[in-house]
């Protein structure tokens, strides 16, 4: 018999906390885009390799509504630690409905103050752009990866994708 993976559902709800303090409530968040850095290989023509323990480099946006001391924490120049907390539903095979839990944490910095969007009637979106330089994720307590570009940390699914390179050097 096949494995089994548990079908996701819609996100309930979510929040954003900057150095520990509430900044965002149900906010649209995207967190960072893992792009593994190549190299080209000539190999019965080109190949692209990725190179172990590189990424390029991460950002994150984090959208909310009012431009007011929250969305200043965001974007405030410096490196901060920023944690999105989201509820999903997933659906298992017997087709009960639960929640899981995620959360990500993201060692980031400010690198855009949104252009404050209004329109009359409209709720107002600023969307801010963090530079990330560490990213973690987790679902249900149990840790999905880790990506620390400063400190060499290469983690998927509990295996370790740095390369090494650390122990050479």
């Amino acid at each position: 018999m096949a494995g089994w993976v548990d079908i996701p559902g819609a996100v309930a709800g979510t929040t954003v906390y900057v150095d520990g303090s509430l900044v965002a409530r149900n906010a649209t968040v995207t967190l960072p885009e893992i792009a593994f850095t190549t190299v080209e290989l000539s190999a019965g023509g080109t190949v692209e390799a990725p190179v172990p323990g590189l990424v390029d480099a991460m950002e994150a946006t984090v959208t909310v509504g009012n431009p007011d001391e929250s969305l200043a924490e965001l974007c405030a120049p410096g490196s901060h630690e920023v944690e999105v907390r989201w509820a999903q539903q997933v659906v298992d095979r017997e087709g009960n409905s639960k929640m899981a839990g995620y959360k990500a944490f993201l060692r980031a910095y400010g690198k855009t103050v949104p252009g404050v969007s209004l329109e009359v009637g409209s709720a107002g979106e600023n969307e801010a752009t963090l530079g990330c330089t560490r990213y973690r994720l987790v679902k249900d307590g149990a840790e999905v990866l880790v990506v620390d570009q400063l400190n060499g940390i290469f983690t998927f699914a509990g295996v370790d994708y740095s390369g090494g390179a650390e122990q050479l050097l």
